[in-house]
């Protein structure tokens, strides 16, 4: 399967990135918004654009490589991604999206003659 940006995109929907709600939410997670003053070595990146990056692979399943040119380089989002899954800042990220969800908060409902779990 050829998954170069065009091709991808062809296959998937537009992915909605991180809402205004969403991203307050996650804010206090992420290690790098804890810490204040100056920064040393690699130049500063947009937190949020590296968080929508990562969470655009994870959404549809796709190669690093194949992310869209609009996000950051694929490296970087990488990079982040790795030391997020170290730290379980990705776990609690995940578990803060679910919770604020819509489709969560909609009512679910059991098909007729499935078992009971």
């Amino acid at each position: 399967m050829n998954t170069s940006p065009a091709n991808v995109a062809a296959h998937h929907p537009a992915i909605q990135d991180l809402t205004d709600e969403q991203w307050q939410n996650i804010v206090p997670l992420l290690p790098e918004m804890l810490s204040q003053g100056p920064r040393r070595g690699r130049p500063n990146i947009d937190i949020r654009w590296v968080l929508d990056s990562v969470m655009w692979v994870l959404r549809t399943g796709e190669p690093w490589s194949a992310m869209p040119e609009h996000y950051v380089p694929y490296q970087t989002a990488h990079r982040y991604y790795l030391r997020w899954k170290r730290s379980g800042a990705l776990v609690a990220i995940a578990l803060t999206l679910c919770e604020t969800d819509e489709i969560l908060e909609a009512r679910l409902t059991r098909r007729r003659g499935t078992r009971g779990g």
